[in-house]
């Protein structure tokens, strides 16, 4: 097979990269809990019956949620590209997929062991690779 065009890669290749790229750079100092605490304070600082518990208490399932969701798109964005790569052939597409989600799970949370404000948790690539593997199925069923 050809190398892709310029337009091909930038279509197809570029997302998944950048996006990969954004989930390692916030797995330093920049995503740490602290930061996100704030960010969410500010965000829902208009809501004027939500207490600073509130926030604090929901911050920890906000973070889950946003790994959840990161990596279902992250999975979505692969995938698109490995298919366009393997059409029509579905099941190369699906594994290699869930593999670049895996490794960036592992790298993003091997990163964050490193980090003074972080802290690297197996669960957390037990949790993102399973949204990754929630996204595969719901497109699996999708393209049924």
């Amino acid at each position: 097979m050809q190398a892709p065009s310029v337009r091909q890669f930038c279509f197809y290749w570029l997302p998944p990269l950048l996006f990969t790229g954004g989930i390692l750079t916030l797995s330093g100092d920049l995503g740490s809990s602290a930061r996100t605490q704030e960010l969410i304070k500010w965000f829902f600082s208009w809501i004027p019956f939500l207490e600073l518990e509130q926030l604090q208490e929901g911050h920890g399932y906000l973070r889950k949620a946003g790994h959840v969701m990161a990596y279902g798109s992250l999975y979505w964005l692969w995938f698109r590209a490995f298919l366009w790569r393997f059409s029509p052939r579905l099941r190369p597409a699906i594994l290699w997929s869930l593999g670049f989600c895996l490794l960036t799970a592992m790298m993003d949370e091997g990163h964050q062991a490193l980090e003074a404000s972080r802290q690297g948790r197996i669960l957390d690539v037990a949790l993102d690779f399973g949204a990754a593997a929630l996204a595969a199925l719901a497109l699996s069923f999708k393209r049924i």
